[in-house]
C-alpha cells in the first residue's frame, strides 16, 4: 500500500531523464534506477502487479523516494552507475564487481604456491576471474601434476621438512626437502604463469627445446616428462584456438531466460584464444532483452579487463554503453550483433555451452552448498566432496573410544562411519588418543590402496588438531587438507597458522560443519555408552569365582541381563550351565 508521502511524490514526478532513489522508512537506500521518462518508469513499479519477487519485495519496503533530473540518458546512466558503485543499494543486483569471483594466485614466496582466492590482497600475481570455483580448481590440479609447483602451506626456508606424498607420485620437486633449487622450481612456476595467461605459443616453443635436448642428451625420463607437459599444453592450446582469426580483445554474449531469471554466459577470447568463460543470472524486471541491456553496461562500466568488441544476439539497452564506455575509460568499445560468419558461430557455441553448464548445475543441485562456500573460504584445490570427522570419548579416562563419520557432498555416509577402541593410551589424554586413531585409519587406507577423504576434520581445538597432524606427518601426508572445529567459540583452525578461521553462524559451511561434527560425537558417544554398559553388565558376573567367560556369555545370551539372570530359578540356570555352577550363581546374586 502506497503511503501519502509517495503518493504525492508520485503525483509529482516529471517525464523527464534522470535517476530515482527508493529508500525504506528508516531512509536507508534499497533501489537505484534510471529512466528516460521519471514518471512513466517509476510509477510502473506501483502500477503493475506482474513482477519477479525480488522487486514484488522492494516495492513492499519503499517509503519515500528521491529523484536526480539529469539532461541525457547518457548523464543518467553515469550517475545510476556511480550510485551503485559507492552505495551498493541492497536491491540493485545489476553491478557485480569482479574480485567476488575466483582468482589463481602464484604467490610471492622464495617458492611460491598457486591457490585460489577470491580478493586480490597482497602481493603475487593474481589470473582470472574465472567463471566457477571449479573451473579454478581444474587448472591448479593441471598446475601441480604437471608443472610441479607445490600446494602445500609450509613456511620454507628456515628448516627442512620431510617429503610428502604428493612428491612420491612425481607432482612436486620437493623445495621443503631442499631437492630443488630456487632456479629450477621457477622456471616451473614461470610456465604455469604462461599457461594461466594462455600465452602457449611461447610455452609450447620452450618446452619443445627442452624436450629435444633431452632427447639428445638421452635423458629419457626427463624427455618423457617435456613430451607429457607439450601434449597438455597443445591440447589446451586446440581447445582454445576456436576462433580461426586473431581477435585479440572481443566477449561474446549469449543469454538463457529461466522464470524471472536471465542466465548469462560471458566468453572472453583474447589473442585468438577463449581465456574464461563466465556465468551470472539476474533477475529481470520487465523486459529481459531489455533489462539485460542494462546489465551489460554496467558491467562492462566497470569492468576491470574489458575488451574492445562486445558480440551479442541482441542490442538491445546497449545503445548508450559504447558512448558512455568511451567518455569514463576513454576507450573505443563497439557493439556487433552478427548474422553470419565466424561471430555467428561463436554465438552458437556460447549458446551450447550455456545450455551444457545449465544442465550440469541441475545435476549438482544436491550438492550442499556448504561444500563450496567451505571450499572457498578454506582455499582448497579440490572440492572436500568426501570429508571424514573425527570424535574421543571416554569416561574420566576410562574406556576411551572414538569415533569417525563420513559425509559425501555435504551428507551422511553411514557405510563408512568407523569405531575404534584406544588401545596405546593409558588415562584421561584426548591428544595422544587422536593421534592413535588418525594414524591407524590412514596408516590403513595407504597400506590398502583406497582414496583419501579430500577433508580431515577434528573436532577440538589446536591440541586435537596438531596431534592428528603429527600423525598424517608421519604417513607423509602433512599438507593434506586438515582442520578442527571447536566447540565453545565455534571456530575453524588449520595447521598453517594459530588463527581462527571465523565462519559467520548463518552461514552453509559452518552449520554443514558443525552437522558433521555433532554426527561424530552422537556416534562416538552411542558407542561409549554401549561399551561402558556392556562393561557395567558383566562386571557382577565376573566376580563370581569359577564363572568364565564363555558361562558368562552364554547366560547374557540365553537371559539377555544380569536382573533376568538373578531372577531366575534354580532350574532355569542349570539348563545354561548345569546345576552344579548354577547353585554358585544364585548364592552369590541371591545371598541367604
Amino acid at each position: 500500500m502506497v503511503n501519502d508521502r509517495l503518493q504525492h511524490q508520485l503525483d509529482e514526478l516529471p517525464k523527464s531523464s534522470g535517476v530515482y532513489l527508493f529508500n525504506d522508512a528508516r531512509g536507508k537506500l534499497l533501489y537505484v534506477g534510471k529512466a528516460r521518462n521519471l514518471r512513466a518508469r517509476v510509477r510502473s513499479y506501483f502500477r503493475k502487479s506482474d513482477h519477479g519477487p525480488r522487486i514484488r519485495k522492494l516495492v513492499q519496503q519503499i517509503h519515500h523516494l528521491e529523484i536526480v533530473v539529469t539532461e541525457t540518458e547518457g548523464e543518467a546512466l553515469l550517475l545510476e552507475n556511480s550510485f551503485i558503485k559507492n552505495n551498493k543499494p541492497v536491491f540493485n543486483v545489476l553491478l557485480r564487481d569482479d574480485k567476488t569471483y575466483p582468482y589463481i594466485k602464484i604467490t610471492a614466496e622464495e617458492f611460491p604456491r598457486v591457490v585460489l582466492t577470491r580478493r586480490k590482497t597482497g602481493g603475487g600475481r593474481y589470473f582470472g576471474p574465472f567463471p566457477s570455483t571449479r573451473a579454478a580448481r581444474q587448472s591448479i590440479k593441471l598446475i601441480h601434476q604437471h608443472f610441479k609447483v607445490r600446494s602445500c602451506d609450509l613456511e620454507l626456508g628456515a628448516r627442512r621438512y620431510r617429503p610428502c606424498l604428493q612428491y612420491h607420485i612425481k607432482r612436486c620437486d620437493a623445495p621443503c626437502d631442499f631437492l630443488v633449487d630456487e632456479a629450477a622450481y621457477a622456471t616451473g612456476v614461470e610456465r604455469a604463469a604462461l599457461f594461466l595467461e594462455g600465452k602457449t605459443d611461447d610455452l609450447v616453443q620452450e618446452i619443445s627445446t627442452e624436450m629435444k635436448a633431452a632427447a639428445a642428451e638421452l635423458a629419457f625420463e626427463r624427455a618423457a616428462y617435456f613430451r607429457d607437459l607439450l601434449g597438455l599444453v597443445t591440447s589446451v592450446q586446440r581447445r582454445q584456438n576456436v576462433t580461426g582469426m586473431s581477435y585479440d580483445r572481443m566477449d561474446v554474449v549469449t543469454s538463457l531466460v529461466e522464470g524471472w531469471q536471465i542466465a548469462i554466459l560471458i566468453m572472453a577470447i583474447r589473442n585468438g584464444n577463449i581465456v574464461r568463460s563466465q556465468h551470472f543470472k539476474v533477475e529481470y524486471e520487465e523486459d529481459p532483452a531489455e533489462d539485460l541491456g542494462n546489465w551489460l553496461t554496467h558491467y562492462y562500466l566497470n569492468h576491470e579487463d574489458p575488451p574492445e568488441e562486445l558480440v551479442v544476439s541482441n542490442d538491445a539497452g546497449l545503445a548508450l554503453l559504447p558512448e558512455s564506455f568511451a567518455g569514463s575509460r576513454g576507450r573505443k568499445l563497439s557493439v556487433v550483433v552478427p548474422q553470419r560468419g565466424t561471430k555467428k558461430r561463436l554465438l552458437e557455441m556460447a549458446r551450447e555451452t550455456i545450455h551444457a553448464n545449465l544442465e550440469m548445475q541441475r545435476r549438482d543441485a544436491d550438492v550442499h552448498p556448504g561444500v563450496t562456500q567451505l571450499a572457498d573460504i578454506l582455499e582448497l584445490s579440490n572440492l572436500p566432496s568426501r570429508m571424514e570427522c573425527f570424535d574421543i570419548s571416554n569416561t574420566q579416562g576410562t574406556l576411551s573410544v572414538a569415533s569417525m563419520v563420513s559425509f559425501n557432498n555435504g551428507k551422511p555416509d553411514k557405510s563408512n562411519y568407523r569405531k575404534f577402541n584406544i588401545k596405546t593410551v593409558e588415562g584421561p589424554n584426548d591428544f595422544a588418543s587422536m593421534e592413535e586413531v588418525v594414524q591407524r585409519r590412514y596408516k590403513r587406507l595407504l597400506d590398502e590402496g583406497e582414496p583419501l577423504p579430500d577433508l580431515i576434520v577434528i573436532d577440538g581445538g589446536l591440541g586435537q588438531l596438531h596431534a592428528a597432524h603429527k600423525s598424517l606427518k608421519n604417513l607423509g601426508l602433512a599438507d593434506h587438507p586438515l582442520i578442527s572445529l571447536a566447540k565453545r567459540e565455534e571456530w575453524v583452525y588449520r595447521t598453517r597458522d594459530n588463527e581462527p578461521v571465523i565462519i559467520p553462524h548463518e552461514e552453509p559451511a559452518l552449520r554443514m560443519l558443525q552437522h558433521i561434527r555433532d554426527e561424530a560425537h552422537r556416534f562416538g558417544i552411542t558407542f561409549h555408552r554401549k561399551k561402558r554398559g556392556k562393561n557395567m553388565l558383566t562386571s557382577e558376573l565376573d566376580a563370581i569365582p569359577g564363572l568364565g567367560p564363555k558361562r558368562i556369555h552364554k547366560l547374557l545370551h540365553h537371559f539377555g541381563s544380569v536382573k533376568r539372570v538373578r531372577d531366575a530359578g534354580l532350574d532355569q540356570l542349570a539348563a545354561v550351565v548345569g546345576k552344579k555352577t548354577a547353585e554358585v550363581v544364585l548364592s552369590h546374586l541371591k545371598p541367604g
